[in-house]
């Protein structure tokens, strides 16, 4: 079987992988709480199913996952570790700068923890190209990659966090460590003006940081949403749909690389 992951292969294998591609995935998450139905690693474990999935049916290779990522909100409960986004920025430039240094050009970093990565991923994006212009680096966040999906097959009313759209992937990605029995559905109620909990991904937000305190007052599990009503069958629906964008996306990648450049 062929060798999906780099932390798996010899440097030779790298060295002829790139005389293939110079495009790579990244999974990048975080370890941080997700009620008592669903394990801290939720976030990683979806978008390294994502890239192997992806990297199965494109031939690119998989650097090691990112399994840490800002969410101090979250740590009002147990387990969660929270690092500053600068530290997140730090390390993606790094790790662009060494693999740009053995020649890969395009970076896809697949996006587990959505919302609570996403503005550190642009901004090592644009630290990323404005140092090495001749990388490129292209965050997937793995909801709104699939947002009709999304749509299409969830029923609550809120999808927010360890919710319905979570527990469903989780069930596909790793059905082993998911406790459906405990789950509870949470939609808090909140006075705030600055907290808005009627949020789907079609939706324009606020953006909003809760403290952890403001999250530990909102739920007391921990969730916010319905992930009783999650199934395999909704997670396969919207992992499919993102799978299939991912590598529709990777695909037209390669044919522009391929492209004869101007003046060539």
């Amino acid at each position: 079987m062929e060798k999906l992951w780099m932390q798996e292969m010899s440097w030779p294998e790298i060295k002829a992988k790139l005389q293939e591609t110079d495009i790579v995935l990244i999974p990048a998450g975080s370890t941080e709480q997700h009620g008592p139905h669903l394990p801290l690693g939720v976030d990683t474990f979806i978008p390294i199913y994502i890239a192997e999935e992806v990297a199965k049916r494109t031939g690119v290779p998989i650097a090691p996952p990112i399994w840490f990522a800002p969410c101090e909100w979250h740590m009002g409960f147990p387990g969660t570790i929270s690092i500053r986004p600068t530290t997140l920025i730090s390390l993606l430039f790094d790790i662009c700068r060494s693999l740009r240094r053995h020649g890969f050009r395009n970076f896809i970093i697949i996006n587990g923890h959505t919302s609570g990565n996403n503005p550190a991923l642009i901004s090592a994006a644009d630290e990323i190209q404005t140092e090495m212009p001749d990388v490129r680096v292209w965050v997937v966040d793995v909801v709104l990659m699939a947002k009709k999906a999304v749509l299409d097959v969830c029923e609550a009313e809120i999808l927010y966090h360890a919710d319905e759209v979570e527990a469903s992937q989780m069930l596909v990605a790793r059905e082993d460590l998911v406790q459906l029995e405990k789950a509870k559905k949470i939609i808090p109620k909140t006075k705030s003006r600055f907290i808005k909990l009627d949020y789907r991904p079609s939706d324009a937000e606020l953006l909003f940081r809760p403290t952890a305190e403001d999250w530990r007052n909102l739920t007391s599990e921990g969730n916010i949403g319905d992930p009783t009503i999650a199934s395999e069958e909704k997670g396969k629906v919207m992992m499919e749909a993102l799978i299939e964008n991912v590598v529709e996306f990777i695909n037209d990648l390669k044919k522009d690389c391929n492209e004869p450049k101007r003046g060539e």
